[in-house]
């Protein structure tokens, strides 16, 4: 049974008695451990559970690894279950294997089987069989929208019972790197920030914490590329592809900031005294004249255009999965090289 985006998320927390095995996939690994997490959890219940990690250098050494962990039975009684991260290519007829008989024979093993994964394409024999098989969920996860983004990080604040502005809240969403494990790292250290502060976490607070490389890198393709600047549009892409930011996180961040571009021009015909202050993230003085360069090198038309390429791009990324990279950097280069001679 397969099953996608938002209905993957909730079947991961409350996942059905019936399966015994799920697959959980996505281009952001990050999205299908968090996945395979919440499944043990669900499956942990008030209980116990005891958790064997499998990897495919485990499993390809020793391929009976994966079954005598899902045959062996806990000497404490507690409930058992055999994680495994794979590529999903190594070991790919062994777990097959494993699914196939788990769905043939019901009380073949002790142990439940979660399988966490990067991005498979329909065609792959691993996603084909759990598709196939009755007592196996295969779960796909996609890339997170900003509002979900946002809820994540309200509840993330309300666990430790903090709140954040809106301002800030949109501020903090929009700069998170788009590896789940890695943003899941910074909402973390956001949260811990805001335990017993008092107060609401200002945008302050926010441009204080998150001043890392990775926003930098973000900030730094986007810059070079919308003020004309190549070569060092494509090195913080190259370190923002090395840290496992994927392609539509870029190209999401590039169509916030067009957005907002495109804001600011309204707002400066509509004679606004202060535009940047209405802008979502807002524009500070300071940072005024530079931005106001930006929009001088990318008028209305210009920056609608960059949308029709953005949409265009998207769709060819999400195609091509792992392969999107050059999509992405072609982008980035043909605006660097506009801004580049309009400078």
């Amino acid at each position: 049974m397969l099953v996608k985006g938002r209905q993957a998320d909730t079947f991961a927390r409350r996942p059905g008695e019936e399966f015994w095995a799920i697959l959980a996939f996505s281009e952001d690994e990050g999205l299908a451990a968090d996945a395979a997490q919440s499944v043990l959890g669900a499956w942990r219940g008030k209980g116990e559970l005891e958790v064997t990690v499998l990897d495919d250098d485990a499993v390809r050494k020793d391929p009976s690894l994966l079954f005598d962990a899902l045959e062996a039975v806990s000497l404490l009684g507690d409930k058992r279950a055999v994680r495994v991260r794979t590529s999903g290519d190594k070991i790919a007829a062994l777990l097959i294997e494993a699914i196939e008989a788990g769905d043939a024979h019901p009380g073949r093993y002790a142990a439940r089987l979660v399988i966490e994964t990067g991005s498979l394409a329909s065609k792959s024999k691993l996603r084909t069989a759990a598709e196939k098989a009755a007592r196996t969920a295969c779960l796909q996860l996609f890339e997170e929208e900003a509002a979900d983004i946002g809820e994540r990080v309200r509840a993330a604040l309300m666990a430790e019972g903090a709140v954040i502005e809106d301002d800030a809240l949109t501020l903090f969403a929009a700069g998170l790197p788009g590896h789940r494990s890695i943003a899941n790292s910074e909402i973390e250290k956001l949260a811990l920030y805001a335990r017993g502060l008092g107060r609401a976490v200002s945008i302050a607070d926010v441009l204080a914490l998150t001043a890392t490389s990775l926003n930098q890198d973000m900030s730094g393709v986007l810059l070079a590329a919308l003020e004309g600047r190549p070569a060092e549009a494509h090195a913080a892409l190259d370190r923002l592809t090395d840290a496992g930011t994927s392609p539509i996180s870029v190209l999401r961040s590039l169509q916030m900031e067009v957005l907002r571009m495109l804001s600011a021009h309204e707002k400066v015909a509509a004679g606004d005294p202060n535009p940047g202050r209405g802008l979502r993230p807002p524009v500070w003085p300071n940072e005024w004249p530079d931005f106001r360069k930006r929009m001088n090198t990318w008028p209305p038309k210009r920056l609608l255009r960059i949308l029709e390429r953005i949409h265009d791009a998207e769709t060819q990324a999400k195609t091509a999965g792992a392969t999107a990279d050059p999509i992405i950097r072609l982008l980035i280069n043909d605006l660097a090289r506009v801004a580049e001679a309009a400078r």
